[in-house]
């Protein structure tokens, strides 16, 4: 099986759990484990860049974070974590099992490192999303290779993909897979959560942007949104009509302007079209810590 964790927080821990391989806002660090692969995503540069940390929360299915130290960097993915409501495993360096319980963290178990690898893999995917007749993959790269042609990076979010599977990019151009790589092995099919590359044709690699969905089904770009929006409890933050806040979604990022607020729906006015789907989540992002102050679902 595959494995997508985001380790926020401890490059050592990450390092532990995979090698290091590409790097942008996310540093990807790869793992063959026994049968199972593990991808860690781990923000390249959290004080800077905090979409880094939003996007690697919201690719992942898992969150590993380190209590080696509990400062404003652990108190930010904390909160953004209970958010999330995913799976969280966090390491037995400190206690922190009421810090979690206040952050709204459900489902958390605390271990060593040495066993983080395999309470990593026990974890089962939801199947309803590997056994999804919608194939997508999430893009983060894209480039060429000579005598190859346009190669994309990704990871697959939903169902399955194959070799000579047509998908559609956001702008609707048909892609076609012509090989798949995944860990430098060429394979013929890609499950739920595998960090792929693609070799395509029917789209330049110039028309490919971070953040691209190729479906089967496209996913068209979308500027305006309506969405169930989640606060933290911690975080005293009054949403306004015409406000503005930071917005990542996917591997996304841009910023929103507040459309209106009725409860616990909220509409947004994005600066620029971005490509998601019904049921994605995003973070709303503000300029003071904790920055990620509130979570969303597209409807």
């Amino acid at each position: 099986m595959h494995f997508i964790v985001a380790v926020p927080l401890d490059k050592e821990l990450a390092s532990f759990i995979g090698k290091k391989g590409s790097e942008n806002s996310i540093t990807f660090y790869n793992r063959v484990y026994n049968d199972d692969v593990v991808v860690a995503l781990m923000p390249s540069n959290i004080e800077e860049k905090p979409y880094g940390l939003a996007q690697s929360l919201l690719l992942s299915s898992q969150i590993i974070i380190s209590t080696s130290n509990i400062d404003k960097n652990f108190g930010e993915a904390l909160v953004a974590s209970g958010l999330l409501e995913k799976r969280v495993i966090f390491t037995n360096e400190n206690e922190i099992g009421e810090l979690a319980k206040s952050a709204g963290i459900r489902a958390y178990s605390i271990h060593g490192k040495e066993e983080i690898l395999d309470k990593i893999v026990e974890f089962k995917p939801k199947e309803e999303l590997a056994s999804s007749r919608i194939k997508r993959v999430d893009i983060d790269k894209s480039f060429v290779v000579r005598g190859v042609g346009t190669v994309v990076l990704g990871i697959v979010t939903s169902g399955s993909i194959a070799v000579h599977d047509t998908l559609y990019a956001p702008n609707g151009k048909e892609v076609f897979i012509r090989s798949i790589q995944s860990q430098d092995r060429d394979i013929e099919s890609a499950p739920l959560y595998t960090r792929v590359g693609l070799a395509v044709k029917g789209i330049e690699y110039d028309e490919v942007e971070k953040g691209d969905i190729f479906s089967n089904e496209q996913i068209k770009p979308i500027q305006e949104l309506e969405a169930e929006i989640k606060q933290s409890e911690i975080v005293k933050e009054e949403l306004k009509e015409g406000s503005t806040y930071g917005f990542a979604i996917n591997f996304s990022y841009t910023s929103c302007t507040i459309k209106n607020v009725e409860g616990k729906k909220i509409k947004l006015s994005l600066d620029k079209p971005l490509p998601f789907a019904k049921g994605d989540q995003f973070f709303l992002i503000r300029q003071r810590q904790p920055r990620l102050f509130a979570s969303g679902v597209v409807l």
